[in-house]
């Protein structure tokens, strides 16, 4: 899963990279007005994850301070890092 993660954050990063370019350099035509309702389309839905992970999980997984930041920006790609960092527990 490890791979998977890493493949994720770079296909985000992509679609950050795209999303903010646009706002230093717009897109010429309609794509301006396009990529910047993706922008935050795409903020308020790792906004809302982030927060349905918290009410839900906040009490069972230790959270440090960049694994907020991650999930906001990597949206589940970035919760399935925060879960793998957590330690494992033992059922017996």
């Amino acid at each position: 899963m490890s791979i998977s993660v890493w493949l994720g954050r770079i296909l985000f990063a992509l679609v950050w990279g795209a999303l903010l370019a646009n706002l230093v350099w717009p897109f010429p035509g309609k794509g301006f007005a396009l990529f910047l309702i993706l922008l935050f389309v795409l903020l308020a839905i790792h906004l809302l994850q982030l927060l349905m992970f918290v009410t839900v999980y906040g009490d069972k997984i230790k959270w440090q301070r960049g694994d907020y930041l991650q999930v906001i920006v990597f949206g589940v790609i970035g919760w399935l890092a925060v879960l793998q960092k957590q330690p494992r527990q033992n059922t017996d």
